[in-house]
């Protein structure tokens, strides 16, 4: 542990997000390739760097999504410096952007305890679940969410997401070529949407959300039929979820990282929580 002489804390700049988010690949988190400008797309103002004597030394994300939600990630202390106060500077620094709102992170398991010391509070597991290889394709009827009416697209996600993010989304659904944003229509209308991406390592399934078990499994199979072959697939399951947990059984998903979602306050209400198949984090 390394205490430095000199602590600031700052916004981090366009230019070192690229950096912040090779720190997240550096601690296993495998970001999208384009993770670092979809972010940006949201809340500009919610991106923060510590410098310790002049040097970068860690990094947090807190996105104000709304007057009542922030969501939190990205939370890293350079090892060389773990132990000291720069976590404690980061996270308040977080906590100030806020303000009022309740504050979301996705906790690593073992970092679970640490978070109570902010007080957080456990709202349910996240099993990062890798699908080993692409499934056999499937003649599935789906369409490209950048040519779906945006509107449209935004009520839709609304229903899953307590707060208006589209301007996150609007280059969230943007993954082409190496990626895509696909929906599942139903009477002319949206009935379930995936995005995949293409990460440090394979791909990422997330979000994924469905109005019942067999739109998932059709939207899983068109949205992995996307992978290079042989390249691995990752899902943010909800363990809440019962039938996300019987689809990643189903194809032979295994374990990659354990998750904790967690909230300062009281957890938004998501009636559709069990049409989540893949969660954002």
């Amino acid at each position: 542990m390394k205490k430095p002489d000199r602590l600031v804390i700052r916004n981090t700049t366009p230019a070192e997000m690229d950096f912040v988010i090779a720190w997240a690949a550096r601690e296993g988190w495998n970001p999208g390739l384009r993770d670092a400008e979809c972010f940006l797309a949201g809340d500009t103002s919610g991106y923060f760097i510590a410098e310790a004597d002049g040097k970068p030394a860690g990094c947090i994300f807190a996105i104000n999504f709304s007057a009542d939600l922030c969501m939190g990630g990205v939370f890293i202390v350079d090892p060389e410096y773990r132990g000291g106060r720069i976590g404690v500077a980061l996270q308040k620094r977080a906590a100030l952007h806020a303000g009022k709102r309740t504050i979301g992170f996705d906790a690593v398991e073992h970092k679970v305890k640490n978070y109570g010391f902010f007080g957080f509070k456990p709202a349910y597991k996240i099993v990062r679940s890798e699908m080993p290889a692409r499934p056999a394709g499937k003649d599935i009827e789906t369409v490209d969410l950048t040519l779906y009416p945006f509107d449209k697209f935004k009520a839709y996600d609304g229903k899953y997401f307590p707060a208006d993010r589209s301007r996150l989304m609007a280059e969230w659904i943007k993954q082409k070529p190496s990626g895509a944003a696909l929906g599942i229509l139903k009477n002319g209308e949206l009935a379930g949407y995936g995005v995949i991406r293409k990460a440090c390592t394979g791909y990422r399934i997330e979000p994924l959300y469905a109005e019942n078990p067999g739109i998932a499994e059709d939207l899983l199979l068109a949205l992995a039929g996307r992978a290079e072959p042989g390249a691995p697939v990752y899902l943010n399951i909800p363990m809440v979820n019962a039938a996300a947990r019987a689809l990643a059984e189903k194809y032979g998903m295994k374990p990659a990282i354990q998750l904790v979602r967690m909230y300062n306050r009281v957890m938004p209400e998501n009636p559709l929580l069990q049409n989540v198949y893949s969660q954002m984090g």
